[in-house]
C-alpha cells in the first residue's frame, strides 16, 4: 500500500472499546461495520498502528462494503479499493457532504443511490399480525434443513461466514405451504441496538402480502428481544420501499454507493 509501514490485520477478538470509537456509528450503514467490528458478522478489520491507531479499515464481507474510522487518506484508500478489488467487490456508502468523496479514486464502475430506515414507528404498522395465515400456510423458523431450500440461504451464510454462524446469531422465519418456502424473512447482522432485516418472496407468490405478514412477524420477535430493526434499500427498488413505510419504517435517508467491482 501506498503508506510508509503496512496497514495492521486485527481479529474482531482483539477489537478493543477504543479501537471501535474510531468509527462514526452516524455512517451510512453503520450497522454492518459495527458488526464486523463486534465479532458478530463476517469480515476484515485494519488499523495503520496499535495500540493508538489514526486510521482504522473495515470491509464487511456479505457485499464487499469498506468503511473508514480515524483520519484516511487518498493514498491508502485507493491501494486499499485496488488490493481489495482482486478478492471480491468494493463498495463504499457517502452522505452527499462526506469528505471522503475528494479522496476516492475516479470513475468507479457503479454510483447508484440507497435509502436506508434507522427507525421505526411502534403502532398499527404491524397489523399484519392479527391477519390470518394464507390457507394451508404456517410460519417455521430457518433450520438447518430449511436453509438447504433457502433463497437467501447465501447471503445469510456470507453474513456470518458459516451456516452454523447464520443459525446461532441471526432469525429466519419463513412463511411455508407443505414444505415449499413462499416467503422467507432474516434478521441479522446486528449491532449498537440495531439488528437488519430483509425479505425475499418467490416471483411466483408475489403481490399477495406474504412479505408484509413475514416481516410484522419477524419485526415483533425482534423487538420483543429488545432490538430496533433497520432497513436499506435501493431507491430503484420500488416495492421494498413501499413495503419499507408501510411497516412504519422513517425517517429514510438517502445516501450514494459507489462501487468497484471486481
Amino acid at each position: 500500500m501506498g503508506r510508509e509501514a503496512p496497514m495492521i490485520q486485527v481479529p474482531p477478538s482483539q477489537v478493543t472499546p477504543q479501537l471501535r470509537e474510531l468509527f462514526d456509528p452516524n455512517t451510512p450503514a453503520s450497522l454492518r461495520c459495527f458488526a464486523v467490528l463486534d465479532g458478530q458478522s463476517a469480515g476484515q478489520v485494519w488499523f495503520d498502528t496499535l495500540p493508538s491507531p489514526n486510521l482504522g479499515i473495515v470491509r464487511e464481507a456479505a457485499f464487499g462494503s469498506l468503511y473508514f474510522g480515524g483520519r484516511p487518506d487518498a493514498a491508502t484508500i485507493n491501494d486499499m479499493i485496488s488490493s481489495l478489488k482482486n478478492q471480491g467487490d468494493v463498495l463504499i456508502g457517502l452522505w452527499p457532504e462526506d469528505d471522503l468523496w475528494r479522496m476516492l479514486p475516479p470513475n468507479p464502475d457503479y454510483v447508484g443511490s440507497v435509502l436506508e430506515f434507522n427507525s421505526r414507528i411502534a403502532d398499527e404498522s404491524l397489523s399484519g399480525l392479527s391477519e390470518p395465515l394464507p390457507e394451508g400456510c404456517q410460519l417455521r423458523h430457518l433450520n438447518s434443513d430449511l436453509l438447504k431450500h433457502s433463497m437467501m440461504a447465501n447471503y445469510f451464510t456470507s453474513v456470518f461466514g458459516s451456516v452454523e454462524k447464520a443459525l446461532e446469531r441471526g432469525i429466519g422465519l419463513c412463511l411455508m405451504r407443505d414444505e415449499e418456502i413462499l416467503s422467507e424473512g432474516s434478521a441479522g447482522p446486528s449491532a449498537n441496538g440495531l439488528i437488519e432485516v430483509g425479505v425475499e418472496t418467490k416471483e411466483q407468490h408475489q403481490r399477495r402480502g406474504y412479505a408484509t405478514l413475514v416481516c410484522a412477524h419477524l419485526i415483533k420477535e425482534c423487538e420483543d428481544l429488545g432490538f430496533s430493526t433497520y432497513w436499506n434499500c435501493d431507491t430503484q427498488n420500488p416495492a421494498s420501499i413501499t413495503l419499507a413505510r408501510k411497516l412504519g419504517y422513517q425517517p429514510e435517508k438517502k445516501y450514494k454507493l459507489l462501487a468497484w467491482l471486481r
